[in-house]
């Protein structure tokens, strides 16, 4: 299936208490909140954004991404209030090998209440509807203990350590990765 047939109109998702829907220009405050807090950015692949233009630069990325009809993720809104809490879902897709990985942030005030495994469950039922993935897995630090729990209570299982998998800072980075398969459900 080729990745324009999905992601050439990201659709919106609702689960129970969230609409995953296209990034906008206006969430920039949202998306800033996040990504300026050291606490959020410690165990991400990027680095805590100093500037709101950072903020913006992101945004305008992933806008980009839907006008090409790339693989890009959704702002996660609290459907109760409109908030933005965060943004996730897929960041990379291999259709041939029917694979997908997920991932996510969300800004703390909205830690350890359950909307990251909310939202990781709706990204992977998405992926094996719409996308037709057999597999889905995402990385973590072997630090973060939370997005490992998030992981698990979506139904993903921890397959091991990638030594070395990533540089951050210059300096070689392991990380643990986590899979469900079509038929693990």
């Amino acid at each position: 299936m080729p990745i324009q047939n999905v992601f050439g109109d990201l659709p919106e998702v609702t689960t129970e208490r969230l609409r995953l829907r296209k990034l906008r220009i206006e969430d920039i405050d949202a998306v800033y909140a996040y990504a300026s807090d050291p606490q959020v950015s410690r165990y991400t692949l990027w680095s805590t954004h100093r500037t709101s233009a950072e903020s913006k630069a992101y945004i305008k990325a992933v806008l980009d991404q839907y006008a090409a009809g790339e693989v890009a993720v959704w702002a996660l809104e609290r459907s109760a209030d409109g908030v933005c809490i965060g943004t996730g879902g897929f960041v990379s897709w291999q259709p041939q090998h029917r694979r997908a990985e997920i991932g996510y942030a969300l800004a703390r005030a909205y830690w350890g209440v359950g909307y990251g495994t909310e939202a990781a469950r709706a990204f992977i039922e998405f992926g094996f509807e719409q996308m037709q993935c057999h597999r889905i897995h995402a990385f973590c630090s072997p630090e973060n203990i939370a997005s490992w729990r998030v992981m698990e209570k979506a139904g993903m299982s921890f397959e091991g350590t990638m030594r070395g998998y990533v540089q951050v800072d210059n300096q070689p980075q392991d990380l643990r990765v986590y899979a469900i398969l079509r038929d693990d459900g």
